[in-house]
């Protein structure tokens, strides 16, 4: 979000050069494959499981019932431990093993170690490591939405709209901005992602007016309040000039720059701008070139998400940069 002269002026002291489907849920939850009515769609890998009821291995040959797999295969019952082969009752679900054959008699309270396939349950884990999202801004609205899977709750902020398939900003045109407030960026963002997170745009680039600058954003770990928006912005001008990674603190206008790059040959229609963030690790690319790289380790959560500005001028017109496109899931460490 630093665009102005004064702005990149800061740039000068940095180190030079991110790698850069939901049903109907009201409040944007994740369902498993669902797809929403409103252009959005949420995907999670596998069905997330609780894991079961934790099985009970008998002793002296008492039957043993392993836990739900995490991966949703059935629990298979096991064996009485009438010998020393009754251990293997613990190789029940999927993701138990069982218990080593033991002598007759105590062979089944090994079998007990069955009860290891409740670590079903980080089945739901599996699943929230496998979201993804994907939209083609095929909805008008203002704010963005899609069936609640888009959030923005900053009262100190602009909103994204969508409007003939394109995502852009809500900044006022021709009013001029000053202070802090001039960073009143829009932005939206989803839920359920884990901390390791991978986002990406398709450009829309339309007759720009370049007496101020133009940011398209991705998002990362990104939450915000009333009166705070924190997380990892990932811009890149209209023009290629500059390609920045920078850190939301807070309170509107509190930011820290990480790194910045550029990109040669500046910014066309349907370039993809990417971002990811791998534990402290962040990476901004475009067409799969990485344009800047930072370490920080200041947020270890929050979600993906879009954001756009334009210059303190107020200049251009609503739509003339955004996205038409956009997916985001979660990153491979």
């Amino acid at each position: 979000m630093v665009r102005r002269v004064p702005r990149l002026l800061l740039l000068a002291s940095l180190i030079p050069a991110c790698d850069g489907a939901a049903s109907d849920s009201g409040a944007g939850g994740m369902t498993t494959g669902g797809s929403a009515a409103s252009g959005g769609s949420f995907t999670s890998a596998g069905q997330s499981a609780s894991g079961g009821a934790t099985p009970t291995g008998g002793a002296n040959g008492g039957a043993a019932t392993a836990g739900k797999a995490a991966q949703g295969g059935t629990a298979t019952q096991g064996g009485t431990s009438n010998g020393g082969a009754a251990g293997a009752s613990g190789a029940a679900g999927k993701t138990s093993t069982g218990g080593v054959a033991g002598s007759a008699g105590t062979a089944g309270s090994s079998g007990a170690a069955g009860s290891s396939g409740a670590a079903g349950s980080s089945g739901a884990a599996g699943a929230a490591g496998g979201i993804s999202y994907t939209t083609d801004f095929d909805i008008a609205e203002s704010p963005l939405s899609e069936k609640g899977a888009w959030h923005h709750d900053g009262l100190d902020w602009t909103v994204v709209e969508t409007s003939s398939g394109v995502a852009s900003n809500t900044q006022a045109l021709g009013v001029g901005r000053s202070g802090p407030t001039q960073y009143n960026d829009s932005y939206a963002y989803l839920l359920g992602f884990p901390a390791d997170q991978q986002a990406s745009g398709l450009v829309h680039l339309g007759t720009i007016d370049g007496s101020c600058t133009h940011e398209v954003e991705i998002l990362l770990r990104w939450a915000d309040s009333a009166h705070n928006a924190r997380g990892y912005e990932c811009n890149v001008a209209f023009d290629g000039s500059y390609a920045q990674i920078v850190r939301w603190n807070g309170p509107v206008g509190d930011y820290t720059y990480l790194n910045s790059g550029n990109v040669p040959g500046g910014i066309h229609e349907n370039d993809i701008v990417s971002a990811s963030i791998v534990g402290d690790q962040i990476k901004l690319s475009v067409n799969g070139s990485v344009r800047a790289s930072a370490q920080d380790a200041t947020f270890a959560d929050g979600n993906p998400g879009v954001g756009f500005w334009r210059g303190s001028s107020g200049c251009g017109t609503i739509g003339d940069y955004g996205f038409t496109h956009f997916s985001a899931s979660a990153a491979a460490k």
